[in-house]
This record gives C-alpha cells, sequence and structure tokens, in this order.
C-alpha cells in the first residue's frame, strides 16, 4: 500500500509543487487549502474506523485563515488522530521559541520555508521508518465523502 500524505497548506503556489514532487515520488498525496475540511475540526473525535488513520503522514502550514498549523496539531492531538505524532510536519517561515518548543513537545517535525523539495523529502523518509507495513488506512473513499458533508 502506498504511503498517504494529507497536504494543508493555504498557498496553490506552495501547496502545488509540494504535491506534484510527492506524488512523482509514488506516494498517495490529498491536498487542502485549509484544515476545517479535515474531520477532527467540525466533529468531537477522529471519525477514522477504529486503529485506522486517515493518513500516513500529515504535512501542515503554521500560517492559514482559518487556523494555525499549532492549533490544527495541537486539535488533532486532542481529539484522538489515528495519524502517529512523530508523522506530522509543519512547514513555515518562521516560528517563535515557543511554538518550536510546542511543536517538539507533540513529536512533530519542523521544515523552514523556503526549502528544498530534497529536504522535504528526507523527512517523509524517516517518517515512513515510523509506519507499520501492515497498518490500515481509511477508505479514501470515506474521507472525500467525510468532506463533501463538512463543505456543504
Amino acid at each position: 500500500m502506498k504511503l498517504r500524505i494529507l497536504v494543508f497548506e493555504d498557498e496553490f503556489i506552495v501547496r502545488k509543487p509540494i504535491c506534484t514532487f510527492l506524488r512523482a515520488k509514488g506516494y498517495e498525496v490529498l491536498d487542502f487549502p485549509s484544515p476545517v475540511t479535515c474531520a477532527l475540526v467540525v466533529d468531537k473525535k477522529c471519525v477514522c474506523p477504529r486503529d485506522h488513520a486517515c493518513a500516513d503522514l500529515v504535512i501542515t502550514d503554521m500560517n492559514m485563515p482559518e487556523m494555525t498549523g499549532l492549533e490544527f496539531i495541537r486539535m488533532l492531538a486532542d481529539k484522538g488522530c489515528h495519524a502517529p505524532p512523530q508523522n506530522k510536519i509543519v512547514i513555515s517561515s518562521n516560528l517563535t521559541p515557543e511554538q518550536h518548543a510546542e511543536f517538539r513537545s507533540l513529536g512533530c517535525h519542523f521544515l523552514p520555508k523556503p526549502f528544498p523539495l530534497d529536504e522535504l523529502w528526507k523527512m517523509v523518509q524517516t517518517c515512513e521508518k515510523n509506519i507499520s507495513p501492515d497498518r490500515q488506512l481509511a477508505p479514501v473513499e470515506d474521507l472525500w465523502k467525510t468532506i463533501r458533508n463538512q463543505l456543504s
């Protein structure tokens, strides 16, 4: 099964090359301009089937209109996201020392913008080592159904 990556980045000019690059490396990539499309933003808890994550890896920008990457990652942890905490990557042009410390305490990786895509790939490969080969992911059709329901 391909590694599934969710990318949350509001700037198309940043999101598009990241997704194109990761897809070319053979990953299944779902991309969104905002974290508010995530089921956990609306729902009280993770809606993925028991012990199934929606993705193997989550990449999020820090500064987005609806919520920050820190708020998003914190919310994922609080609401029981099944994606491993060490498989979350935050990208940002700058973080305060306090924000950086909180991301580390949440188990996340940080990649400063701008970054070469090879640096992102190295980080993805590091995260990939944390994934059990027999892991189960929520069906992608269920993810799209949840997202469509939230947007309507």
